[in-house]
């Protein structure tokens, strides 16, 4: 809706848009038209303009000055008159005025209607008539001012005029006089006022008006007339000096702050200005400028304003809100203090002023005037009925207090245990007035409580002996004995009889006689608890002392030491005996391989390298970050702020909450420079030293990740798998190792290395789990052992982390799109294996979707192939799996393995893979109708994808029975048989009797009246304890005869007959103690002395039977490990009723017909019996073989752990299927073979011993037998080109070898290529022209390096120069 509807027209000729804006803006200015707000000129007829003003009285003052002269933007003046409507009067439209001209042919007449106060200007001032007169007059005029009719009248005489009677002359006569009269209204202007208070100001200001400009007073406004700019002169003072008024609004509570120093700052600086206060605003007035000023003041005082926040407790805030304190605090803080301040209650308190030293002033007169104190009732104070007089007593002050206003207030608050807190609040003065009341109560009139310090525990238990010993009157005070929070005795009851009774009983503890009697062994306390008692009672009370049985203490000049047979030190003792008695594993570290992320991981100690001193410098300690945050980094730059640390240092940081450990051991390392370089030593260092802190400070469990295979520190895998398992093994082999339980190796998962990492860290760790046929590690476990689930119909289903071409199950299920394949995976792996005439059936085959194809198994090592395309759908999947166990049952086939349908090239995530195939193996199996089929094997290769599976598994049958194939292993153990007869030890245990009774005194404390007293008592209970004792002297030959177990019993012996035993200089023991219990050591030794002759002839078979036979089972990594010697023994006997105990401490039951051992659980394996030739010892891994066998091939079953540590080893490079395995059993190569590894070995020491690795060769069918035969022969060095030397290649990676430059193909299109077990020893750079290695040191020139490489860094080709360096273990048929 339009807001500008008070209209006026006007006349003018085609205005543009410039001129109408111009002539706008005139009508806007109230000092020159007495306008205002307008909108825009709109033409609205025939040279009539509208302009429409939003206030009425704008309009009618615009009306009242009905002429209007107006400079256009050319500098051309307009005059307009304006008319309240469209039809005004009649104008000439030759003329910008309000003129008429009327003439004959000698005489002009014309009419101009100017401003009426204009011609009474004209006529009042002589100046000005004059001037009109004179102008006229050049051009022959005369002119009359009509007053009545409100115009000039101008006449004119053409002949008179210039120019005379000529043509045109009266046309120009009219120009020139409307020229006069425009350069009229251009030098003076009438300006009308309407305001009052101006007209009132003009018509008051003599000195307004004066000759040259006149004001004219009319009814409601008055019109100023003079020359333009006196009259814009006058009019800007009179407008400068009129008063003006300005309403502020303010809040009440602010202005109260500010309203002093405000009317101070407008008296001194604003005289003029006047202040009216309302109530929600204040009204300023005066000259404009002033009142301005003043209002920007008050904004910037109030703006200055300060505010103060007071923590004051809540029931101080309360008391504040309820007793009306703040009504008064409020007058007080605007009247007393130096600027007024306010105060506001809420949630805090608030004081506002803008005075900083006023808040501060108010705040301290709050602290001072306001309390809040809370007293503890003590004792029976704090419980009824003494707590109801209490109450009673303060709230009669505080209502004596309160009579006139609220001043304080009382509340009485419960508290655990029958404990009261008395809470007081209000105004200092009266709550310190209440609290003087309380504390006069507790005084004079509570119950109280006082502690009495005893001087030693003991006397806590036998207080009430005391009492009756010093006679210690019963009065009010009760008297309470308590060991808590330290030996004390408690005195309860009224004040005043408490401190007497303490005073009394503190004097008679001071009088009594204390000592100590101290007989050597635990049993003197032990005979005086039990046989002894009545006498020592008889002692007591004839001597009228208190005998105190102290607990049994080591003697001061003996240090305990453990107890465990393993750690304890001993006196070297030759006896040309050994034992073989199995070393247990319960105390021997676990090692568990575990996929995941380090940051994880629930241990005492994280381990986690680092170069530089750099917390994130490598990716675990990003990680670790990551995690943890700033409480990681501030702890670690706490830990490295005062240290430095050199490689192979181990900083020790303590481990953020966010962590699951307790410790971080960050590793000081170096980038990879060769296996040789600094960088290997510094990590092994490294490692070492962290397993050795947590052995020292008994941290029971550590997690380490495999270091350094990362883009920062660079190891080739193979190196860093090799320096953490050697590190691991070697602590394992220490004599503190079994102070950790577990060791968790963190294999980081989501690598492409990540499963060859896995297996390299699981092969070098089971291969060493035992050494000289003793376990140094709890069995090997990981979470990706396998996992068997019992289903419905007691159908085994197995969870298999590994390579399907591995399995030997009745049918393989391949996983195909029947298109590509050629692509890296399951179906290329598993057609591979089975030859190019089942890819060839494949690729005829139509399948719809759905089914799927069976095939003949090929050169695969199973009954029959199902081809499945699984359609990157989850329920094709399912039904698939469903299809494959019915097909199996319905064909009889009792075992099928399944790989991950479509998690590999498919690319479907595994845990929906997981789902859809353990879906289908539920339904199959839950009707319970399987027959044939027992076995299902799910096998996975990729570490991710067997998580996902076992994940599934555990959530979809959580009621099956699970257990993982190293569960038997992990169980607690199974009752052991009878003991074997063990031997002597080789070291005399002793020195474990250090730690028995001959170190334990028994202790009595003696408290009497007198000092005779306790003497007397001391020397008759050593009399009587003396004359039951014996005395024993054991020689030291008859100790050698005590085995480990005599040892312990004899141990166990001194400590429950509680005798003293003491070993002096020549190893002879002295036992004594009670007679019966020394009788019974006598009679144990003399039993041992007999037995010894019968063991060292048992010992002296085994070690001979040893040393020829070789009795091994088969671990649970699948090598081959010795069993102990004892069952060793037994196995060569058929001793085997009772079972054999292995290394580990588990009991076999022994079949030796099948050759087979089973566990308690169902948990088998195999055993086998190696016989060694006179000359030589076979390795446990080969087949038994006769004296006359010099060598034998024995052909790999596909199914053993051998067969597949073989295969996986080659698989990690070469593509081409394995067709067969080959172990070579070679007595003369490899007898050599081992000399010459421990010359080598010798040889290096500690700069890597003999090196020995597993490298490939490739060869031909017609060196092939050569090699088997008579080993590797350097003299055929250059067949192949010697890039590195003159001597015998070998390759890291079974692919170099697998070239046909090397494995030349057959006819058949097969290739043939040895493992060999090779002796890098120390090595260096090879070169082409090299016929033996250079020598090591210039000085030594016979000392030579033991082989060359392609790069000493990470070498990958491997050149030996001796015949018998090398040993050809394996022969591998591949195509």
């Amino acid at each position: 809706m339009d807001e500008f509807v008070h209209s006026l027209f006007f006349e003018a000729k085609d205005l543009t848009s410039k001129e109408k804006e111009k002539i706008r803006r005139y009508f806007q200015i109230k000092r020159e038209s007495g306008g205002g707000e307008c909108g825009n000129i709109e033409k609205v007829g025939n040279n009539i303009y509208k302009i429409s003003f939003k206030d009425k009285e704008v309009q009618e003052r615009v009306l009242q000055k009905k002429q209007h002269v107006v400079s256009l933007p050319d500098g051309e003046q307009c005059l307009l008159t304006v008319t309240s409507s469209p039809e005004g009067p009649d104008q000439p439209s030759t003329s910008q005025f309000q003129a008429c001209a009327k003439g004959n042919t000698k005489g002009l007449e014309k009419i101009f209607k100017p401003d009426v106060f204009l011609l009474y200007y004209l006529r009042d001032n002589p100046k000005a008539n004059k001037l009109l007169i004179k102008q006229l007059e050049i051009i022959g005029c005369t002119v009359d001012l009509d007053f009545d009719e409100e115009e000039a009248v101008v006449r004119g005489d053409i002949e008179k005029g210039p120019g005379g009677a000529s043509g045109g002359a009266a046309e120009k006569w009219e120009l020139q006089v409307d020229q006069v009269f425009i350069n009229l209204t251009d030098r003076y202007l009438c300006h009308h006022v309407f305001d009052q208070k101006e007209i009132k100001m003009l018509l008051q200001d003599s000195s307004f008006a004066n000759d040259d400009i006149i004001v004219y007073k009319e009814s409601g406004y008055a019109v100023v007339v003079g020359e333009v700019n006196d009259v814009n002169e006058k009019i800007a003072a009179l407008e400068k000096n009129l008063p003006s008024r300005k309403t502020v609004p303010f809040v009440e509570k602010q202005f109260k702050l500010v309203e002093e120093e405000f009317d101070r700052e407008t008296r001194a600086r604003f005289p003029e200005v006047k202040i009216l206060k309302g109530s929600e605003a204040i009204i300023l007035e005066g000259p404009d400028e002033e009142v301005q000023s003043a209002a920007a003041k008050l904004d910037e005082l109030i703006k200055k304003i300060k505010e103060k926040r007071v923590q004051l407790s809540t029931p101080l805030l309360t008391f504040l809100t309820s007793s009306g304190a703040i009504a008064k605090y409020r007058t007080r803080f605007q009247q007393s203090l130096r600027n007024p301040v306010s105060i506001d209650v809420g949630v805090q308190l608030v004081l506002s002023s803008l005075s900083s030293d006023a808040l501060d002033e108010a705040e301290a007169a709050l602290s001072r005037d306001l309390s809040v104190v809370t007293v503890q009732l003590q004792g029976a104070a704090a419980v009824p009925p003494d707590l109801d007089r209490v109450k009673e007593i303060l709230n009669k002050a505080k209502n004596d207090a309160n009579s006139s206003e609220l001043r304080v207030d009382v509340s009485f608050i419960p508290g655990p245990s029958g404990t009261t807190k008395v809470r007081l609040v209000g105004y200092s003065e009266i709550v310190n007035q209440l609290k003087e009341v309380l504390h006069d109560y507790q005084v004079n009139h509570g119950a109280t409580q006082e502690v009495l310090n005893l001087p030693n525990p003991e006397l806590v238990d036998c207080f009430d002996k005391i009492l009756d010993l010093i006679g210690m009157k019963r009065t009010k005070v009760t008297l309470t004995a308590s060991q808590f929070p330290n030996p004390c005795v408690l005195l309860s009851g009224p004040r005043c009889h408490v401190q007497e009774a303490k005073q009394a009983l503190t004097a008679a503890l001071a009088s009594l006689t204390y000592s100590t009697l101290t007989l050597d062994g635990p049993g003197p306390q032990r005979y005086f608890q039990t046989d002894g008692k009545v006498s020592k009672e008889l002692v007591e009370s004839s001597c009228q002392v208190i005998i105190r049985e102290k607990q049994s203490v080591h003697s001061p000049n003996v240090v305990p030491r453990p107890r465990s047979i393993s750690n304890t030190p001993s006196i070297a003792l030759s006896t040309g005996l050994s034992s073989t008695a199995s070393t247990s594993v319960v105390n021997k570290p676990g090692i568990k391989l575990i996929p995941g992320s380090l940051e994880d991981e629930q241990v005492n100690v994280l381990v986690v390298p680092m170069l530089g001193k750099q917390l994130r410098s490598t990716k675990v300690g990003s990680s670790l970050w990551t995690k943890a945050g700033d409480k990681l980094k501030s702890n670690f730059d706490s830990a490295a702020a005062n240290c430095v640390v050199a490689p192979g240092d181990v900083l020790q940081v303590d481990g953020p909450p966010s962590l699951g450990c307790s410790k971080i051991f960050f590793i000081e390392c170096l980038p990879w420079d060769g296996v040789r370089g600094k960088s290997a030593q510094a990590l092994s260092n490294g490692l070492k030293t962290c397993l050795d802190i947590c052995a020292q400070k008994r941290f029971s469990s550590v997690a380490l990740p495999v270091i350094g295979p990362g883009i920062v520190l660079k190891f080739p895998l193979r190196e860093a798998v090799q320096v953490l398992t050697n590190s691991v093994c070697q602590f394992g082999l220490s004599a503190s190792a079994g102070s950790i339980s577990n060791i968790h190796i963190v294999i980081k998962t989501g690598y492409p290395d990540s499963e060859e990492c896995y297996h390299r860290v699981f092969k070098q760790l089971s291969s060493n789990m035992n050494q000289g046929g003793q376990a140094i590690f709890r069995p090997l476990t990981s979470d990706l052992d396998d996992v068997t689930m019992t289903m419905g119909g007691g159908v085994k289903l197995q969870l298999v982390f590994g390579d399907i071409t591995n399995e030997t199950t009745d049918v393989v299920v391949n996983s195909t799109d029947f298109t590509n394949f050629d692509c890296d995976g399951v179906c290329k792996d598993i057609l591979t294996v089975a030859g190019p005439e089942v890819q060839a059936l494949l690729e005829e085959a139509n399948v719809s979707r759905g089914e799927f194809f069976v095939s003949e198994p090929g050169q695969f090592h199973c009954k029959s192939i199902f081809h499945v395309c699984g359609e990157k759908d989850a329920q094709v999947i399912e039904e698939l799996v469903c299809s494959i166990i019915e097909t199996c049952e319905l064909s009889g086939f009792q075992s099928v393995a399944i790989p991950a349908i479509c998690a590999g090239t498919g690319q479907l995530d595994p845990g929906v893979v997981a789902g859809a195939i353990l879906r289908g193996i539920n339904v199959s199996t839950s009707s319970g109708h399987l027959q044939s089929l027992t076995d299902i094997r799910l096998v996975l290769i990729k570490i991710n994808v067997f998580l996902a599976f076992k994940e599934e598994a555990m959530q979809m049958f959580s009621t099956a029975v699970h257990n993982k194939a190293s569960s038997p292993w992990l169980r607690s153990l199974p009752p052991l048989p009878p003991k074997p007869q063990p031997q002597p030890s080789v070291t005399a245990d002793l020195s474990m009797l250090h730690t028995s009774s001959a170190s334990q005194q028994s202790v009595f404390q003696f408290l009497g009246l007198s000092k005779k007293e306790v003497d007397d008592a001391m020397e008759k209970l050593k009399n009587q304890y003396q004359a039951q004792c014996l005395t024993q002297v054991f020689k030291k030959e008859e100790l050698l005869n005590l085995t480990h177990e005599d040892m312990q019993d004899l141990m166990h012996l001194l400590e429950t007959e509680g005798l003293h035993a003491k070993m002096d200089s020549h190893g002879s023991l002295t036992v004594s103690g009670l007679k019966d219990g020394v009788s019974q050591v006598m009679q144990m030794i003399n039993g041992a002395v007999k037995s010894n002759l019968e063991r060292k002839m048992t010992v002296k078979t085994e070690e001979d039977l040893y040393s020829r036979v070789a009795w091994c089972i088969l671990g649970q990594s699948g090598n081959w490990e010795r069993v102990p010697k004892t069952a060793n023994r037994r196995l060569e006997n058929k001793d085997v009723a009772a079972g054999i105990v292995d290394t580990q401490g588990i009991l076999w039951r022994v079949n030796l017909l099948t050759m087979e051992a089973t566990t308690s659980v169902g948990q088998k394996t195999k055993l086998k019996r190696l016989e060694n030739l006179g000359d030589f010892t076979l390795p446990l891994y080969w087949d038994s073989m006769t004296a006359d066998e010099g060598m034998k091939v024995v052909t790999l079953d596909p199914s053993t752990a051998e067969y597949r540590t073989v295969k996986e080893a080659f698989k990690r490079t070469v593509t081409q299927a394995v067709m067969k395995i080959e172990r070579l059993q070679n007595v003369h190569l490899r007898r050599t073979y081992e000399a010459q590894k421990k010359h080598i070995a010798d040889k290096n020491g500690d700069e890597g011993g003999a090196g020995e690795m597993l490298l490939y060769h490739g060869t031909t069918k017609d060196n092939c037998d050569s090699i088997m035969k008579t080993g590797f022969n350097r003299s055929f060095a250059g067949q192949n080109a010697t890039h590195f030397g003159h001597g015998t290649y070998f390759a890291a990676n079974a692919n170099y070898s697998a070239q046909h430059t090397y494995s030349r193909p057959a006819d058949d299109g097969s290739q043939l290529m040895f493992v060999a077990r090779v002796l890098t020893g120390v090595y260096t750079q090879g070169h082409k022209d090299m016929k033996v290695p250079p020598p090591r040191n210039s000085q030594v020139p016979h000392d030579r390096y033991d082989s060359l490489v392609n790069a000493t860094n990470n070498p990958s080709i491997f050149v030996v120069f001796h015949d018998n360096q090398a040993y050809p273990d394996y022969l591998i048929t591949f195509k």
